[in-house]
């Protein structure tokens, strides 16, 4: 009986966590060049079960072995491309290969796929709450958000005389084992990465390659399965209860 209470107390909290990385998918549908998370759970252990005869028994008939709990295991990022959107801004870019623009932050050099940039108070392309755009010769500073850039990521004046900088788009070989995923849904890395030469579209930006309806899906699911155990594991309550009042010394 005591069993039962580690399966699905383990359920339990293995669903609690899948279901916060849904939510944190769901809230950032709309977040440009996001990249969702999956949720990984594995068995924390396996049990050898087997049978004995009487306390004589010296010769056990093994039954085999059996999984206790269900735990988590590690947060794996999909690194799919999104949908490029066209945009009004003249501050929007998306990249149509493989690539990560580099930002400059408070914990040193940052790298995403959203390219929905704007100018601070000094007139230096940033990406909101995160940092400055590098460009190949630092942070890009422009005059004016009266811009045109080419598909190398070149930025210019409107007229296209004047070259203000080139954005500086980097790629890695190993996702999974290079980069991690930090608060932004932008990534950090121990490696600087190499250069990539990305095509760069204009005016358009990268859709989150989250599916809102595969996550309502997997968040429904989940949330029944955190119920079910829930009452399962208030059944299993229940008959202690009863086996301690009822059946135990009078």
């Amino acid at each position: 009986m005591f069993q039962g209470f580690y399966n699905l107390t383990s359920e339990m909290l293995s669903q609690t966590r899948n279901l916060n990385v849904i939510s944190n998918n769901m809230a950032n549908v709309a977040t440009p060049g996001f990249k969702k998370d999956d949720f990984q759970a594995v068995t924390f252990r396996e049990e050898l079960m087997a049978r004995y005869r009487g306390s004589a028994d010296n010769s056990p008939a093994l039954l085999g072995e059996l999984a206790m709990i269900r735990t988590a295991d590690e947060t794996v990022t999909d690194y799919t491309r999104g949908a490029i959107r066209e945009t009004d801004s003249p501050l929007d870019f998306a990249l149509e290969d493989a690539g990560f623009f580099c930002i400059q932050s408070g914990n040193g050099t940052v790298y995403t796929r959203n390219g929905s940039f704007s100018l601070d108070e000094e007139g230096y392309l940033i990406l909101p709450t995160i940092g400055r755009v590098l460009g190949e010769n630092g942070p890009i500073q422009l005059p004016t958000d009266a811009v045109t850039a080419d598909r190398q990521g070149n930025i210019y004046s409107s007229d296209g005389q004047q070259l203000y900088g080139t954005l500086r788009i980097v790629d890695f070989q190993d996702y999974g084992n290079t980069l991690v995923k930090t608060t932004g849904g932008v990534f950090s890395s121990g490696e600087e990465g190499t250069p990539a030469a990305a095509a760069v579209h204009w005016r358009a930006a990268e859709d989150s390659n989250v599916n809102p309806l595969n996550e309502m899906t997997a968040m429904m699911s989940g949330q029944r399965s955190l119920q079910s155990a829930a009452q399962v594991l208030k059944m299993y309550d229940h008959l202690m209860d009863k086996t301690v009042t009822q059946l135990g010394p009078v």
